[in-house]
């Protein structure tokens, strides 16, 4: 509903307007009456005015000037003039403030309905547009950081190669000099656990939030958010020693205010933005090299070491093949893989850094059993200030034995979970099988109601009771056989349809294989 304002100083004109216009059909609410300028406008101060009906001459404040200072008041307003012909001679006065239109007294319903009709069609007009300026200004921020991610990642076609749009919104010059810095938070999953998960994501955000008023304070606006625990900017400043000091100001800030910290890889610097994505390359290799170099710093690409790229990859690839060893319990494997990864770490030159890679390979251990649903410091019955041992060893080999002992004392511990976690689902297997002996046992169908695939079930159920499945059901439903045959009131062929047998030849013969008689001699035996 738009709100009406009436301003007239003949009283039967205004009440005639009140009451013969349908301003509910035309979806408007008549908010006040008034008879002067004066009291318009005092209306307009205190309330939100859609429309506003004035007759241009009134005394004191004319209609005229009442528009002036209402249109200061409300820009968006929308004023139609009503006045005798004698008057008519305002109306280029009226066209001046872009009034909407200008209706002779005295007033004809159906002129002033087709008027506000008018009216009301702008009033939508403009309400769309405001919807739509709304929405693209709530949705800008995704897309300029969906369109910053493209240009990271390389997505980009022929002649197109940089979306001129994002560098305009992000205050990038395509020809100028550019590096690309990417942020990390460091031991997410370690340093938060003792944290809500709702408390944890808050604090995340509020630190992705710093870094933003950060850059923006800075005048940078490319950041771009890569994950919950990364983000990246295009910076280009002329200086590196500029660049050094901004980010360094950034890890500092976040190392007071928050109780994680961040770490920075910073790529070498490209001649233009055509560069980019090789240059955001640079920067992920840069923050790689934390697991070497240590946590809460600056890392730039111009930084590492011929072939220590190489060296991070192969420690990536050789943690994941030990951390898997270690949750499905294959302990020669286990053996192996300390042993490759220790390999790596004894190419490390300094004390610090061998130091730096032990912690990481913890808190990258935690981050794994998070995914599964454990907790490192709750399986090992220790707390996070109990890693500063780390730093008391004094040779490798220390670090190496206390790293082994630990890592097979957890796979020891998700070995007997998962075997309690089997038997509980072997239970329940077992049970309903003996539930329903006397109907049609397949193991696709037990699969389906416990939610796993017949494979995987049949072979948690061998390891398990060390039988098939399909062989535990009959020997199920022959010793029940044995049971029901002891009751003479039962005729056999009863007892081979209450164990699912539904020829009796066939259950005979399973049974003589079984017990080395049929039925009929087992029950004379009884």
């Amino acid at each position: 509903m738009y709100n009406v304002l009436l301003s007239d100083d003949e009283v039967l004109d205004l009440r005639g307007m009140q009451h013969f216009i349908p301003w509910k059909d035309l979806q408007m609410n008549v908010a006040a009456v008034v008879s002067s300028g004066f009291a318009a406008l005092d209306y307009i101060r205190n309330h939100h005015v859609d429309i506003l009906i004035t007759d241009i001459r009134m005394p004191i404040m004319s209609g005229l000037e009442l528009s002036r200072e209402a249109l200061q008041l409300l820009p968006q307003l929308k004023i139609i003039f009503v006045s005798g012909y004698e008057d008519f001679h305002y109306a280029k006065q009226a066209m001046e403030l872009n009034v909407q239109s200008y209706v002779l007294k005295p007033v004809e319903d159906e002129e002033m309905i087709e008027v506000l009709q008018k009216v009301k069609a702008q009033l939508d007009h403009e309400a769309q547009q405001s919807r739509l300026e709304s929405d693209y200004y709530k949705t800008l921020p995704v897309l300029k950081n969906n369109r910053l991610l493209g240009l990271l990642d390389g997505q980009q076609d022929g002649a197109e190669t940089i979306d001129d749009l994002v560098l305009v919104q992000c205050g990038i010059s395509p020809s100028a000099p550019q590096r690309v810095a990417v942020i990390e938070i460091d031991d997410v999953a370690w340093k938060l656990n003792a944290y809500s998960e709702l408390e944890a994501r808050q604090i995340v955000n509020q630190l992705y939030q710093t870094v933003l008023d950060y850059c923006t304070e800075c005048r940078i606006w490319s950041l771009c958010r890569l994950s919950s625990r990364e983000c990246a900017l295009v910076l280009q400043m002329e200086e590196l020693a500029e660049c050094e000091a901004l980010l360094s100001g950034l890890i500092e800030l976040i190392g007071v205010r928050f109780p994680v910290t961040i770490t920075i890889g910073l790529s070498s610097t490209a001649a233009s933005t055509a560069s980019i994505h090789t240059s955001y390359q640079q920067a992920k290799q840069a923050l790689d090299y934390k697991m070497l170099a240590g946590k809460s710093r600056l890392i730039q690409f111009s930084e590492l070491e011929s072939g220590s790229v190489e060296d991070v990859q192969s420690l990536e690839m050789t943690l994941d093949a030990l951390f898997a060893a270690m949750s499905n319990y294959r302990l020669v494997q286990l053996h192996d893989e300390l042993e490759n990864v220790f390999t790596l770490v004894r190419r490390m030159k300094s004390k610090s850094t061998v130091y730096n890679f032990a912690i990481q390979i913890i808190s990258r251990l935690d981050a794994y059993l998070a995914g599964l649903n454990e907790n490192l410091f709750q399986m090992l019955g220790m707390r996070m200030e109990n890693l500063d041992i780390l730093f008391k060893f004094e040779t490798m080999d220390d670090i190496q034995s206390w790293l082994r002992r630990r890592v097979f004392e957890i796979s020891e511990t998700l070995h007997v979970k998962k075997q309690k976690k089997n038997n509980k689902l072997l239970e329940s297997v077992c049970a309903y099988v003996e539930k329903h002996l006397d109907q049609n046992i397949a193991l696709r169908d037990v699969s389906n109601l416990f939610s796993f695939s017949p494979n995987h079930l049949g072979v948690l159920f061998k390891q398990g009771t060390g039988i098939n499945f399909s062989d535990y059901v009959v020997e199920k439903r022959l010793e029940k056989a044995c049971t029901l045959l002891q009751n003479p009131q039962y005729k056999i062929f009863e007892v081979a349809g209450r164990v699912g047998y539904k020829n009796l030849t066939y259950f005979s013969r399973q049974f003589k294989d079984k017990y080395g008689m049929t039925p009929g001699d087992y029950r004379k035996q009884c």
